[in-house]
């Protein structure tokens, strides 16, 4: 095939020397003309590449943009903007979710706080946030957890959709410079005389149209950047609060439900204190060893609190077993040091 057979093609279609299937059989790329019988130039010439990654590869995209692209265009896209740790740390420092809680639930929260934080209920103040937050996590983790986990699958649904939104834009933009149009996974449509003009204006006529494109995205400024700039892609419109904050609602309600459900001789004011006690010495969810283990073999961490049953949840670790425990306060402080008491050969 020579050099010079597509741009021929495309002018002799034009002028009615040649058909359709001749213009096809010219380029490999030209997937399927569209004809338009009053106007020949006005014709669709479907563009096709191989797959969608020669596509993009073909446009200049750097192959970190290519992987994020397709990563968010999967059917079995899991890609996280925000993780589990950041979304965490953003509700300890009285941050993220509770801009999209309705007031429902906020007002659910402000009867929470009220019963197990002594501090005025104000929502517009940061501090206030950051030590309901830390209750919530200290008293009654897992509810809260789950809460959090609910939180992070929504916001990466709503960023996913907004990086496809905003990455399909700035490709349609660049694309529609030269006149290409309709792009899909792995290709464009555009026009004979749109081609033909194209060919002209880059003095290319002698190129096929792989060369052609590939010369015009070495030309240009190709868009890119998408994987650097994740956090960007937040748009609140995407958020699905009505999930989240029926989610949350049956949440909040299991804990108010814990709260009114106390037992005879347990109040509620007896479980914060005992979790503030352990929980000023000891973070949770992070390992210690046990200070009278004379071996230094054994760590433990907290888990969390049963209320009302009053009881610590904890994690000991020897080696690479591990063993879960629930005890009394006084049964972990006489863990911490009497361990003779328990029987750690057993973990």
């Amino acid at each position: 095939m020579a050099a010079l057979d597509t741009f021929i093609a495309l002018r002799d279609y034009v002028k009615g020397k040649i058909d359709s299937y001749d213009l096809k059989e010219s380029d490999d790329l030209i997937y399927r003309i569209k004809e338009n019988q009053q106007n020949r130039g006005q014709s669709g010439v479907v563009i096709s590449f191989n797959n969608e990654e020669e596509f993009l590869k073909f446009l200049g995209l750097h192959e970190d943009d290519i992987w994020f692209y397709q990563v968010i265009n999967s059917h079995y896209n899991d890609y996280e903007f925000m993780d589990s740790y950041s979304v965490k740390e953003d509700f300890e420092n009285g941050w993220g979710l509770y801009n999209d809680l309705d007031d429902e639930n906020k007002e659910k929260l402000a009867d929470i706080s009220r019963i197990i934080l002594p501090m005025k209920v104000d929502f517009e103040n940061e501090t206030f946030r950051g030590k309901l937050s830390e209750k919530l996590l200290i008293n009654f983790k897992d509810d809260t957890e789950d809460i959090l986990d609910d939180f992070q699958l929504e916001k990466n649904r709503e960023m996913s959709i907004a990086a496809r939104e905003s990455i399909e834009k700035e490709l349609k933009e660049y694309l529609n410079k030269f006149d290409f149009d309709d792009v899909g996974d792995d290709g464009f449509t555009t026009t004979v005389a749109d081609l033909i003009m194209l060919y002209v204006k880059e003095n290319a006529i002698h190129l096929s149209l792989k060369e052609l494109i590939k010369k015009i995205s070495e030309d240009s400024s190709v868009p890119g950047g998408w994987h650097e700039n994740t956090y960007e892609y937040q748009d609140d419109t995407k958020f699905d609060k009505e999930s989240f904050n029926n989610y949350t609602s049956s949440k909040l309600d299991k804990i108010l439900e814990k709260l009114e459900d106390s037992e005879e001789g347990v109040t509620i004011q007896d479980y914060t204190e005992m979790t503030q006690r352990i929980t000023k010495k000891f973070e949770q969810d992070k390992y210690y060893n046990l200070p009278k283990d004379l071996k230094k073999e054994t760590r433990f961490k907290i888990d969390g609190f049963l209320y009302p049953a009053m009881k610590v949840v904890v994690t000991l670790s020897k080696g690479m077993k591990q063993r879960k425990v629930k005890l009394s306060e006084d049964n972990f402080y006489n863990l911490l040091y009497q361990p003779s008491l328990f029987n750690l050969d057993e973990i």
